[in-house]
């Protein structure tokens, strides 16, 4: 046995040092990394987006990253890098033409695909131009490829839903009601607003008539938003598209060659090609390499035409611009969900810096934590106070709580696309009485108070707790209205009659007063200049930084993803959005200015 032990110790201690020297070897790889990639004189620059475009990349752990590896499902593309990637190939006379590769493309909100667009057609009208090729389009993806010159699909793939596959738009929510009473817990939901229904999916099994009638709304404006942008592209009428997507089992039964030549016969695509005739085309433009074609992806072409570390005059002025994207929570939070705490500091390290002169809050959030997001606008309006100016820029969303933080800023810009409003509010408190008494367990006792055990979630809520909270949430609501009331130049009644927890479209919330005008992240950066009285300005992103070791794990295991294979994401299962809310708001009885709802699908 002592032998065997030895032997067992041994080898652990072998396959320690192992991979203690694989590791070494790993950090010499990611610290000493390599040297950009050299760009052909004549090359395509390859833009392929891999999951969800994004306003700010989503801080994970450093294992977690490793262990998903290059297959991760929650990958996500920075939106900034694509429209800067592009602006700078646009005058870059070794890009002959861009080639979108959208395959790996998840998708994004139609304001971050509209930004990447503008670029696009920047790049057009430099008289380069743009191509797109793939096995077949998702609705999402086919958005930004029919900005491209010239779309393809690949003539010998067989996806399963090939060509053009368009469904229009939906939100279909998860109704919970029915599971929760089979569980038999109690939800005891308590609101402010008639159309504030961020709770409905726990205490409903079906969508209410308000909530039908304002989502109706709000889907109907984006698709027919959708459909403008992509007819006016490809110069086919609205009702073609309408009549493709409802009868489009007919159609194909009445195609041969099907859904990829049905589309090149209503005109969504130019061309059905194979790769060596597509290989042939991109050859043609930029010359040949090897059996392809001179290229270049664009993140390699940025490492190479960006600095390695970002280099500012510290002399010039600077606005700061601020993202507030994801969840607004409490505390502090890694980058991909807006922690109060976090934010706040970074907008007084802006308020502190004597060469900030204004504030650009870009907000792409449904909101949260009442708390975080009041924590938030209180430090806006304390840099405000000291003769700096705030402007708030929306991006997909700025919903409720997203609202409540944008609502006193000096001035408040969003996309026509925009789903902001949402002004309500809300609060869940699960008691589980039934549950425990079908299990056969009873809660008993005594107290000193008539709210002893008001927070005992195994009996029936405490009748006195419970109009507590709906006087926290009346009050709440109605400093949510004296906010919008006080930022938009509204009467309390005229806020009322926007607010109720309805949700808007961009070009709505500018009709209602709710916005002062429609633009992307720069007209709000020049807004924020005209007001701070600036004309040579740089504008600079204030973000949570990472520790030297987050740093370093980073780079590690980044570095080690390449090298070694990945695990399958089949570790990571999914969990539906509504259960991961309902997860978080029932730990404790808070308020939040939040809206689960407020994603649509397309």
């Amino acid at each position: 046995m002592k032998k065997v032990w030895w032997l067992i110790t041994a080898l652990k201690n072998a396959i320690g040092n192992l991979l203690f020297i694989a590791l070494i070897i790993v950090v010499i790889v990611a610290l000493v990394g390599h040297e950009p990639e050299s760009i052909p004189a004549s090359a395509v620059m390859i833009v392929n987006p891999e999951g969800v475009i994004v306003e700010q990349l989503r801080s994970v752990e450093p294992v977690e990253e490793f262990l998903r590896g290059e297959a991760s499902e929650n990958a996500e593309t920075l939106g900034r890098d694509l429209v800067d990637a592009i602006q700078l190939a646009k005058a870059d006379d070794r890009i002959k033409a861009i080639a979108l590769d959208l395959s790996k493309l998840q998708g994004t909100t139609l304001n971050q695909y509209d930004d990447i667009g503008k670029a696009l057609n920047s790049f057009k009208n430099s008289g380069k131009p743009v191509f797109s090729y793939g096995s077949h389009y998702t609705q999402s993806q086919y958005y930004l490829a029919s900005f491209a010159d010239t779309i393809y699909i690949d003539k010998e793939s067989l996806p399963a839903m090939g060509g053009v596959f368009l469904q229009g738009f939906g939100a279909y929510p998860l109704y919970l009601k029915a599971a929760l009473d089979k569980l038999q817990v109690s939800m005891h939901v308590i609101k402010a607003g008639i159309y504030k229904n961020a709770a409905e999916t726990y205490i409903r099994d079906n969508m209410s008539d308000e909530s039908r009638e304002s989502t109706q709304a709000l889907i109907d404006f984006l698709w027919d938003s959708y459909l403008a942008k992509i007819t006016s592209h490809r110069g086919i009428s609205p009702e073609e598209i309408t009549h493709y997507i409802n009868n489009y089992d007919s159609l194909l039964d009445q195609t041969e060659n099907g859904p990829a030549e049905l589309a090149l016969e209503l005109g969504l695509i130019d061309g059905l090609v194979t790769r060596g005739q597509w290989r042939s085309e991109m050859q043609a433009i930029s010359g040949k390499s090897g059996d392809t074609y001179q290229h270049v992806v664009y993140r390699n072409y940025l490492q190479s035409m960006r600095p390695a570390m970002p280099v500012q005059n510290p002399a010039t002025d600077k606005i700061a611009v601020i993202i507030a994207k994801g969840t607004i929570l409490d505390g502090e939070q890694p980058a991909g969900e807006a922690g109060g705490d976090t934010i706040a500091k970074l907008i007084r390290k802006a308020r502190n810096s004597q060469n900030v002169k204004a504030i650009v809050l870009r907000v792409d959030s449904p909101g949260g934590s009442s708390a975080a997001s009041e924590l938030i606008r209180t430090e806006l309006v304390a840099i405000q106070k000291s003769g700096k100016p705030v402007v708030a820029s929306m991006g997909g969303y700025a919903a409720s709580g997203g609202y409540w933080i944008s609502s006193t800023a000096d001035k408040i810009f969003a996309s026509e696309t925009t789903i902001t409003g949402s002004i309500g509010v809300f609060t869940i408190f699960p008691t589980f009485e039934r549950s425990l008494d079908y299990l056969g367990v009873h809660s008993d006792g005594i107290g000193t108070t008539s709210l002893s055990g008001a927070m005992n979630n195994f009996d029936e809520i405490n009748p006195i707790f419970k109009r507590a909270l709906q006087s926290s949430v009346d009050r709440t609501y109605d400093k949510f209205l004296a906010l919008v009331s006080e930022g938009r130049g509204m009467s309390i009644e005229e806020a009322d009659a926007v607010a109720q927890g309805r949700v808007w479209a961009g070009s709505r919330a500018l009709e209602h007063g709710l916005i002062d005008g429609i633009g992307d992240v720069n007209v709000a950066i020049e807004s924020a200049a005209a007001l701070a009285g600036l004309t040579n300005y740089d504008v600079v992103y204030l973000e949570k930084e990472l520790s030297s070791r987050e740093l370093i794990l980073r780079q590690v295991l980044q570095s080690s993803i390449s090298l070694l294979p990945s695990v399958q994401t089949s570790l990571f299962p999914a969990i539906p959005a509504e259960l991961k809310t309902l997860s978080l708001m029932t730990r404790s009885p808070s308020i939040y200015l939040q809206c689960t709802n407020c994603k649509i699908t397309f």
